[in-house]
């Protein structure tokens, strides 16, 4: 045992005295080992003092900078500040028309800053100071209220009759808004429970941000400026399709033109999420929808989250809270997302030639019209639990920095490219075969010209300014059932509901389009078949116009659409006649 014991001590795998000696196991390896392992363990601690005494003041600084960051903080952004105010100076002293847009920006940056600054510290301090205002108008509510609905109603009734006077098929669209308007309240689920709050404050929203954008001239230059910058924006795909699939391709071939801008849009969008830039930009929107028409926080958010995001997207806006919700909220999210269009979809409608500015109005128009049509539908009957917005916070993506942020936005879009090709083949063929009947039909009367365009063009955009259809009936099920499985039964039994509530609010909106729109003026065929009489309004319009275009450098010539038109040089004779004593061009 004595001698077995020994082999085992001085080799491990010697059995029965009959083994090998592993000279791995052997003590005086062992020791000699060790040595070498302590003199390492010293050369590291003597390279660690070494590092320590090197790195000292390294550390000391950012402890220093750590300690005093917000006095580092507030100079970096003083001396960007500052830099920002001598830039914006330069650029309205050399070319203030050209600075305009950067003018418009500063002004509402400005104002939205001072805002949240002044709300955050002298906020409580002003809710007392109008306390006993307040106070007031609640005691006085109930008649301030009426009052105000027979103001509303008086003045709707007196512009409807001056506006439609002399153009009378204005009043088909207004018929159309109410039997829209009584056809969901007869199917409503509880017609008895109805807020009309909602319904009108909503209808009026978009009232007033269509007769903005159409009728004013501030506001249909806004838009129009905002259309332009759009789609400059979106031209900035050419450089991604052109070189994955040629200048030719991308210059001639609708699918490497258009449908490119969907993954660009897609990727933006999905960056912008990143940076928080969309979701401020929600915030504000729904606020003012929320105070007006008295919705909760969030189906607000995610309607208000519509006019820029797709029916998918938005709701991840609020999916911690969507589990609490109750039915007609969650139909309310349903609503706005059929009844509104994604912004990448937007970016590829308007490379179809669709007009900007048409486009993104009735984008945002939709949004409160989905709110009211949707609590006419489906009213609420049921306490929110998201009432305040106090405790609501806006859900970001989880993605950890921009270049991913922008992949998957670029990834996901690959199903809505396909998606977007295959219905324009089905509808651009439809329409064309619709234009041809109807131009069959009419030739049969004497009016071949009748097509499915004139007035007729800018009312479908505001019609086809949304995602209802059977298609997206699977997407929106499959969506908000993958972030909320546990409302997945009321979610499948309210979104046909939502879709026919959501077709109605783009039918709403191409009606209130209808009474709004005024075509454009023919200037050509005016000057065809009336007199230059210089009182005639139209007559100064379309000569102002002409004047605009020509061009006198010792003989007259014309540019722009008047280039083109016989006879220009007696129209142009005639307009100075009546309304050109103080043109230069007429002298």
């Amino acid at each position: 045992m004595t001698e077995q014991n020994s082999v085992q001590l001085k080799g491990v795998t010697r059995a029965n005295g009959n083994g090998i000696d592993n000279p791995a196991f052997d003590f005086e390896d062992i020791e000699e080992s060790g040595s070498n392992k302590l003199e390492t363990k010293r050369r590291k601690v003597r390279l660690g003092g070494y590092l320590s005494k090197v790195s000292r003041p390294i550390n000391a600084t950012e402890d220093y900078i750590k300690a005093h960051s917000v006095i580092f903080k507030s100079i970096v952004l003083g001396i960007l500040g500052v830099g920002y105010v001598a830039y914006f100076i330069a650029a309205c002293v050399l070319d203030f028309q050209r600075a305009t847009a950067l003018v418009v920006l500063t002004v509402l940056a400005v104002f939205a800053k001072s805002y949240e600054l002044i709300k955050k510290y002298k906020g409580d301090r002003i809710a007392e100071c109008c306390t006993p205002l307040n106070t007031c108008f609640k005691s006085n509510l109930r008649w301030l209220k009426w009052v105000f609905l027979l103001v509303v109603v008086v003045l709707l009734v007196c512009w409807l009759a001056l506006d439609t006077s002399k153009r009378p098929e204005q009043l088909i669209s207004f018929g159309g808004v109410c039997m829209f308007i009584l056809l969901i309240f007869l199917f409503s689920v509880h017609r008895a429970e109805v807020m009309w709050r909602p319904v009108f404050w909503g209808l009026g929203l978009q009232f007033c941000i269509g007769l903005f954008v159409i009728r004013t001239q501030p506001g249909f230059i806004a838009f129009e400026w905002l259309g332009k910058q759009v789609q400059t924006f979106l031209n900035y795909t050419i450089a991604g399709s052109s070189f994955v699939f040629g200048p030719e391709l991308t210059a001639k071939v609708f699918a490497f033109q258009a449908l490119p801008i969907v993954v660009f849009f897609s990727s933006v969008m999905s960056i912008l999420y990143f940076l928080g830039v969309m979701q401020w930009l929600i915030l504000k929107i729904s606020w003012v929808m929320q105070i007006t028409m008295g919705t909760s926080a969030t189906e607000t958010l995610s309607v208000a989250g519509n006019i820029f995001v797709g029916q998918t997207e938005a709701p991840l806006l609020i999916r911690p809270y969507l589990q609490d919700m109750t039915k007609s909220e969650i139909h309310a999210v349903m609503v706005g997302g059929f009844a509104t269009i994604a912004g990448s979809v937007m970016g590829a409608f308007i490379s179809f030639g669709i007009d900007p500015s048409s486009l993104i109005s009735a984008s945002v128009m939709a949004a409160p019209c989905a709110l009211a049509l949707s609590k006419l539908s489906y009213p609420e009957t049921e306490e929110s639990a998201f009432t305040s917005e106090k405790n609501i916070k806006v859900a970001c993506g989880y993605e950890q920095n921009i270049l991913e942020a922008a992949s998957n936005g670029a990834s996901a879009s690959i199903g809505l490219v396909a998606n977007i090709a295959a219905n324009l083949i089905a509808f651009l063929a439809i329409l064309e075969f619709i234009n041809n009947a109807l131009s069959w039909f009419g030739g049969m009367v004497g009016f071949p010209e009748i097509t499915f365009e004139v007035r007729s063009e800018i009312i479908t955009t505001y019609a086809l300014c949304g995602f209802a259809n059977m298609s997206s009936l699977g997407i929106v099920i499959g969506g908000l059932a993958s972030i909320c499985p546990s409302r997945k039964g009321d979610i499948s039994s309210l979104v046909l509901r939502a879709m026919i509530t959501g077709t109605c609010v783009s039918l709403v909106n191409s009606c209130i389009a209808g009474i709004l729109f005024v075509p454009p003026l023919d200037c050509v065929k005016l000057f065809q078949i009336s007199d230059f009489n210089a009182a005639d309004t139209n007559i100064k319009k379309c000569c102002q116009d002409l004047f605009q275009s020509t061009i006198n450098n010792g003989t007259i010539s014309f540019e722009g659409l008047w280039s083109v038109v016989a006879n220009v040089t007696t129209y142009f004779n005639e307009c100075c006649l009546c309304c050109g004593s103080s043109v230069a061009v007429c002298n």
